[in-house]
């Protein structure tokens, strides 16, 4: 267990300098660091440390509304570092079901691939194979020190002050990635550790943050205990581009510990995976194409009604002609992919141009291709609630990875709040959009009178056992919504969904306990 800081070691670290002196090199910097948390043992001799921890994460990718608070999940595990061989293994226990066997997640990361198993449960499940994330080992202040001193580019940088504590700042590179390491000037104990990378590989977790260009992750670290010899955090914030991202206690360490070289040891299979990956960008993902854990729902491009294309995938895009133009539902995945869609939406209506782009929701996934649109021109409509968030994307740094928004800093996006019923052309296949305002997620959605057709967002996601409906409450917010706009819809569509009779909200709810009459429509007697 921790014991709190004694005397002699609250001596130690007031024998440190308070001061920055301007002449220390990198190197002196980081040796008087590690001299700092090695209070009993030289922490370069030590090959493993072993955690007991609870996680709060904070899902920034999708919320009820712009900035926190954001939705929260919560995990208790034990942390095992394999600081020799740059490996980490958790045993996150999983909150169990009712009579249900205890289940448990098991994720090892190496530098080439992160692994997940789930253990229990109803029936085995293969493992999920994916890249590990460029900053985790940086979450760890121990690694952080040991790949600094390893580190053949450290380098000096300015000092800077952080929460009113003078900090000594060194940068280097781990792998193709800028770090930075915060080194409090007093106490000589590191404060934070900052990498800035981009994701733009073929995983969920790419496509969410892929849009957002060149992202920081910064882990803070403090209440510093010693165990065994040592000084070790017993907190960890993480950051991402400014925003908590997750928060880690600790209540037990212990050093040294003996690890299964098998449970150390990714297969072969999934280390091939893991270089597949690799070798994938998300910007070339072809039309439809699945992303990996991601809904794939196996279906081609079609004409689901006169001028109106869905083009399936992990996440959807739908193409509607009108006389004056195409317009475009949803632009997910990236930058590069909405390229694609635009140019099949100008291959099966030639002559015609993109007159408008709608967003649906503000969810990461879905507006991750919003750039392309922007860069070219394209008039975007955006839930009011959500234009923050959008404009936030757009002004993305993208120095890692240019995207072509990025390579035109003169254009200005043109974004167009939609806080009310607002229609987009006329004729063929004029658009209305409505907000959903009885949702508590702020989205849009779009009719489609001609076809009586409707495009739910992501309120509707027909990914339950059996393509059931998920979500009653969200069945619940649309079917007010589509009651109060008066729509007399026969199908409809969404970010994950064909064409779907109308019919089956009221059968969901229904099955759920919930009575809406003929399931919103105007034909509803409400």
């Amino acid at each position: 267990m921790f014991v709190r800081i004694n005397a002699v070691l609250c001596l130690l670290a007031a024998s440190l300098p308070g001061v920055t002196f301007a002449a220390d090199s990198a190197r002196t910097v980081v040796q008087r660091s590690l001299a700092a948390v090695s209070a009993g043992r030289d922490i370069r001799t030590i090959k493993s440390i072993r955690t007991s921890t609870h996680t709060v994460t904070f899902d920034i990718q999708q919320n009820d509304h712009t900035g926190a608070p954001y939705y929260t999940a919560f995990e208790q595990a034990i942390m095992t570092d394999d600081l020799a061989g740059h490996r980490s293994l958790a045993e996150v226990v999983l909150a169990p079901t009712t009579n249900g066997p205890e289940r448990r997640r098991v994720v090892l990361r190496t530098r080439e691939v992160m692994q997940t198993k789930r253990i229990g449960g109803s029936a085995p499940q293969d493992p999920i194979v994916d890249l590990p994330p460029p900053s985790w080992e940086l979450e760890n202040p121990l690694r952080a020190l040991l790949l600094a001193d390893a580190a053949a580019d450290l380098e000096r940088e300015p000092d800077a002050m952080l929460h009113e504590a003078l900090q000594q700042v060194v940068r280097f590179r781990h792998g193709t990635n800028g770090v930075r390491l915060f080194i409090d000037a007093a106490t000589g104990l590191p404060s934070a550790t900052e990498m800035t990378f981009a994701l733009h590989h073929v995983s969920a977790d790419d496509v969410a943050w892929n849009p957002w260009g060149d992202i920081v992750d910064r882990t803070e670290f403090m209440n510093w205990y010693t165990v065994e010899g040592i000084r070790y955090p017993s907190q960890s914030d993480t950051s991402r581009n400014g925003e908590r991202y997750r928060a880690t206690t600790v209540s037990e360490a212990h050093l040294d510990v003996a690890l299964d070289p098998t449970a150390f040891t990714p297969p072969p299979a999934a280390v091939a995976r893991a270089a597949d990956l690799r070798r994938q960008d998300i910007d070339e993902l072809p039309l439809g194409g699945a992303v990996p854990y991601a809904p794939d729902p196996k279906l081609p491009i079609a004409e689901i009604a006169p001028g109106i294309v869905q083009i399936p995938g992990s996440w959807y895009a739908t193409v509607i002609r009108q006389p004056d133009g195409i317009v475009v539902i949803d632009a997910p995945i990236s930058a590069g992919y909405s390229r694609q869609v635009l140019d099949e939406a100008q291959r099966r209506f030639p002559g015609l141009p993109i007159k408008a782009l709608v967003t649906s929701t503000s969810f990461f996934w879905h507006i991750a291709g919003v750039r392309e649109y922007a860069a070219r021109g394209i008039p975007i409509y955006v839930r009011d609630r959500n234009v923050a968030i959008v404009r936030a994307m757009l002004a993305a740094p993208h120095k890692l990875f240019p995207d072509d928004l990025a390579r035109q800093p003169q254009v200005r996006p043109e974004i167009r709040a939609v806080s009310q019923r607002t229609q987009i052309g006329t004729g063929a296949n004029a658009l209305v959009l409505f907000p959903i305002l009885q949702a508590t997620q702020p989205m849009l959605m779009t009719y489609v009178a001609d076809a009586r057709l409707i495009h739910t967002g992501e309120m509707v996601q027909p990914l339950g056992p059996g393509g059931a409906l998920l979500y009653p409450e969200s069945l619940l917010e649309i079917a007010y919504a589509v009651r109060d706009a008066r729509i007399d819809a026969t199908r409809m569509i969404g970010m994950h969904m064909s064409p779907t009779p109308w019919s089956r909200i009221a059968e969901a709810l229904r099955a759920a306990g919930i009575a809406t009459g003929d399931g919103g429509s105007r034909r509803s007697s409400h």
